[in-house]
This record gives C-alpha cells, structure tokens and sequence, in this order.
C-alpha cells in the first residue's frame, strides 16, 4: 500500500496544512490567524543583559559583546535583527517553493550588515541603525535557476520582516514610571 501523504510533503512542508492555513487566513479576515497579535516581553537583568519571554514561552537571552562593555553572554539586537530577517525569508522562500513543487537540497541565508555606532552615541549625525543589510542565498534545487530565481524575488516581496524593515512602521512607545516618589 502506497502512503499518499508522501506525495503531499514538499522539503517538509504538509502542502495540504499549508492549504487549509491558507484557506483560513483568506477567510479570517482580522482574526487571530490572519493577523496574529506578537509579543515580547524584555526584562533588564543587569549591565547590557536581558531576558525575553517571546509569546509567553520562549526565551532569548540578550547582551552586548565584552568590547561594547557587555558580556557576552547573549545575542545583541543587531543579531535579532538580522536573524528576524534571515529567518522570515527562509521561512517565506521554503513555503513557497514548497508550494510551487520545487525540491530543495539546501537554503542558506547569509545576512550582513553595518550599523552606525558613531550616530547612535552622537559623535556624528546620522541614523544610528543599519546603513545597509545585505542577503546572500545560497540554494540547490531540483528546478531551473531561471525558475527558482523568479520565484525567490516574487516571494521576497510577501515577507513580512523584510516588509517592516522597508516601509515606515509606526513605533509606539509608552512609558509607566514605578517609583514611589517622581522627579
């Protein structure tokens, strides 16, 4: 007996799961699925280090390296940065190749990038963020380059790390002052 489910894994992916997920979000509208609410909590512990409680059960361990007086015990926001992007494409690439059929061998992200410390401890104007990022792929599959290479760039454009990073997002900051006696 043949198990027919095999035929409906692609690089790991349920394509039929990943049909009904997608089914629900077109239908969600502004539900949970369709547009989950995030969170991370981030609690300062001492120096540069902190710990992240992500939705109430992951934990991410922050810190800055020995030379920018941390440390080195965690990552720093620039590696979460870089990762939230890393992993948001890698993430958006295999499903849709997975989707389109495609057999992958490997996926690779490489992300760089340089980040203005002179702006961010006003030496110099500027943005003190990162001046670019930079996304290497490295991919073998079992399709034509041409193909792979299309689809890549059609499915960047639905990332939505990627997507924040590249358009104005409103950042909101509110502040509650817990001391018994304010300044």
């Amino acid at each position: 007996m043949v198990d027919l489910n095999i035929k409906n894994i692609v690089n790991g992916i349920n394509l039929e799961q990943s049909q009904i997920i997608y089914d629900q979000i077109k239908m969600g509208g502004g539900n949970d699925i369709a547009k989950p609410y995030c969170r991370a909590t981030i609690v300062w512990d001492n120096g540069y280090h902190t710990t992240t409680c992500v939705n109430g059960s992951q934990m991410i361990i922050g810190d800055e390296p020995v030379r920018y007086g941390g440390e080195g015990m965690g990552v720093t926001p620039q590696d979460l940065l870089l990762t939230a992007v890393g992993h948001c494409l890698t993430a958006t690439y295999i499903g849709g190749l997975s989707a389109a059929r495609v057999n992958v061998e490997s996926l690779r992200l490489h992300v760089s990038g340089r980040v203005n410390f002179r702006a961010a401890y006003a030496i110099e104007s500027g943005n003190p963020g990162f001046e670019e990022i930079k996304i290497v792929v490295e991919i073998q599959t079992d399709a034509p380059q041409e193909e792979v290479t299309t689809l890549l760039k059609k499915l960047q454009l639905t990332a939505p790390i990627p997507d924040t990073i590249l358009r104005p997002v409103p950042v909101h900051v509110e502040i509650h002052h817990h001391s018994e006696s304010a300044i």
